[in-house]
């Protein structure tokens, strides 16, 4: 259960905060990426990078994002790798999802963001 403390500490935000991370993270996967500059979802990833911090045995998901991070800032993005990031990043995110526990809707808006991560990889991946 490598994310068990990460569940945790995902508990103890508040219902609101949560919800708004989650509704960010959502709506920027969501957009249209040929309307977002890559830097885009830089500020997002910082907030999940904050809760992850704060949390043991989250080495992984944290590392995924950093890396996730490092290419969205980059001059020059290799959209391949990108690609691959984000796959690896929905894998963790749906591994997750499992842990976090049956209340409320936290377990499905996980799984749809990491639904939406693979959509987007896919899209990174055709182009």
């Amino acid at each position: 259960m490598r994310y068990a403390t990460l569940a945790a500490n995902f508990d103890m935000l508040t219902h609101e905060e949560s919800t708004d991370l989650l509704d960010a993270t959502t709506s920027i996967l969501e957009s249209d990426i040929t309307n977002e500059t890559p830097q885009t979802g830089t500020g997002v990833i910082d907030q999940w990078l904050e809760q992850l911090r704060h949390s043991d045995n989250t080495k992984e998901i944290t590392d995924s994002l950093e890396r996730v991070k490092t290419q969205l800032k980059s001059d020059q993005i290799n959209a391949n790798e990108l690609s691959q990031l984000l796959t690896t990043l929905a894998d963790q995110t749906a591994e997750f999802s499992t842990l976090i526990g049956p209340e409320g809707d936290l377990p499905y808006r996980l799984e749809g963001i990491s639904s939406s991560l693979r959509s987007l990889a896919g899209q990174l991946g055709n182009s």
